[in-house]
């Protein structure tokens, strides 16, 4: 009986040993990484000439060879790549630009709805770029600052200008009170603090312009949903698993039917520890 307690015992102890160590390597899961999407302005295109050396002449024409905008009532026509351009429509400081003559100014943007953009811009697709296409939902109403264009995956914006990709950014663990005054990841792309999924750990994330090299390291949110850890040396990976809940149990209550077994053990114990 006493061999069986002492052998249920030492099983025991080194349970509890086991679950410490498990317990202690999870809290130490110092890195961790979290995937967001991030928006960047890509305009692959200069700011057009004629909207910045204010040569009016650069976008007319005397006579229409196809269908363009006429200026009022005038014999001069603007040419498309003039008409609803992405920068005289995205940037404020141009919208009350016009290469008409005085007082025939047909081509400001802020006059110009949807379908006239349509209709008269080169390509017939407005503003849009990065492949978006010009969508009009209320052609007749909507100036063409207000025009929405539908983009191709990956991108998004009015006129399809932001190009959206995944951030991988890694992140260090802080004590949960160092957190204050941080704003949440899910609401910012500049440093911040993210959790693990019940918020038993806090991580500081610091603002990245591209992804970083993730080093297998977990994603913050799963890193208290660790079952196992793996320990790596130059030579090899010990896995440490938590030890059973009733056996510890049983163990333990072996070990009280048999006190002099205990004894008996810390001699051994305190034989080895002396070797």
């Amino acid at each position: 009986m006493r061999a069986n307690a002492s052998i249920f015992l030492c099983l025991a102890l080194c349970c509890i040993c086991i679950s410490q160590q498990t317990e202690d390597m999870l809290e130490g899961t110092q890195m961790c990484v979290i995937v967001q999407d991030k928006e960047s302005i890509v305009a692959n295109i200069p700011v057009p000439s004629f909207l910045t050396n204010g040569d009016r002449s650069q976008c007319q024409v005397k006579k229409a060879e196809t269908e363009m905008l006429r200026c009022g009532q005038t014999d001069v026509y603007i040419k498309p790549e003039c008409v609803c351009s992405f920068y005289n429509v995205y940037e404020a400081v141009y919208h009350a630009y016009s290469s008409c003559p005085d007082g025939a100014h047909s081509d400001v943007v802020t006059q110009l709805n949807c379908s006239d953009c349509k209709k008269y811009s080169l390509n017939n697709n407005g503003p849009c770029i990065n492949g978006g296409t010009l969508t009009c939902i209320e052609e007749e109403v909507e100036v063409a600052p207000d025009i929405t264009c539908k983009c191709p995956p990956n991108y998004g914006g009015m006129f399809c200008e932001n190009k959206i990709e995944n951030v991988t950014r890694i992140c260090e663990k802080i004590s949960n009170s160092s957190s204050d005054g941080l704003p949440n990841c899910a609401l910012t792309s500049r440093e911040c603090v993210t959790y693990s999924r019940r918020k038993r750990y806090a991580y500081k994330c610091p603002l990245v312009q591209a992804s970083q090299n993730t080093k297998d390291y977990p994603l913050c949110m799963d890193t208290e949903d660790l079952k196992e850890v793996s320990v790596v040396d130059s030579q090899k990976t010990i896995s440490v698993a938590c030890a059973s809940t009733p056996g510890l149990i049983w163990a333990v209550l072996m070990f009280l039917s048999s006190l002099p077994a205990f004894i008996h053990l810390l001699h051994i114990m305190g034989s080895i520890i002396l070797q």
